[in-house]
């Protein structure tokens, strides 16, 4: 009786499984192939064109939800349904999912988005940088039901934005032996004198070693002054403009 028992417990178990893997098999299956290239680290206004094929679609599955940080470019739309006749330039779109489709292919084309926003004041050029360089998404892909319930895990990539500038930058930075200069040069560049703060960390960087001569050091002060009464010239008269 002992065996028998065992017996029955394996079968019941072993057919629990199988349903259990039957219920949950078809929302985990769903794939998603890429065609094209999906750089780790893009540059600004780079050009990204890639084919997205979702396939093994639950039949649970009642929307797809599409989400990218491109932009669009050219006059292209950002997504292109294949076979749906269907497009948009909506960063966000939500898409119906027919009975017994097996497969949606979508063409993704967008440009990377520009990080830096250029103002003049009077002769003065200011460049700010957005700090957030990480964290983008070339897409994020989600299955839903009816309610808008999660239908397993969100297919997602994502992406950092390099510019040559910051990186050159910070390399000028390293090369500075003087910790003072080094704090207000880069305190100088993130509010926008980008172009001042290059000039004096290249006029630095000219001398031999770290002895700097006292003319060049209070130069390099007045220019950091100028460029701060500036900075805060072109801040104030930006909040009357607001």
């Amino acid at each position: 009786m002992g065996l028998g028992h065992k017996a029955i417990c394996v079968t019941v178990l072993a057919f629990l499984f199988i349903l259990l893997c039957t219920i949950s098999g078809p929302a985990s299956a769903t794939q998603i192939g890429v065609e094209g290239e999906l750089p780790g680290e893009a540059e600004e206004k780079q050009v990204i064109s890639i084919a997205l094929t979702i396939s093994n679609i639950p039949a649970a599955a009642d929307f797809i939800s599409f989400d990218t940080d491109l932009v669009k470019y050219d006059g292209r739309a950002i997504y292109n349904f294949t076979g749906l006749d269907l497009k948009s330039n909506e960063s966000h779109f939500v898409l119906p999912v027919e009975d017994k489709r097996d497969k949606i292919v979508v063409l993704l084309n967008g440009q990377v988005p520009e990080i830096r926003e250029v103002k003049q004041c009077d002769e003065l050029t200011l460049i700010k940088y957005d700090p957030k360089l990480t964290g983008y998404a070339y897409y994020r892909i989600r299955l839903t039901d009816e309610d808008g319930n999660p239908l397993g895990e969100s297919d997602t990539r994502t992406f950092s934005i390099t510019v040559s500038e910051i990186d050159e930058f910070k390399g000028k930075m390293t090369r500075v032996d003087d910790s003072f200069f080094s704090v207000y040069l880069q305190d100088m560049f993130d509010k926008g004198l980008v172009t001042e703060a290059n000039e004096i960390a290249d006029h630095l960087l000219e001398e031999e070693g770290s002895s700097f001569i006292w003319g060049y050091v209070l130069g390099g002060i007045a220019l950091l002054a100028v460029g701060f009464v500036l900075g805060i010239r072109f801040g104030g008269s930006e909040e009357e403009e607001e």
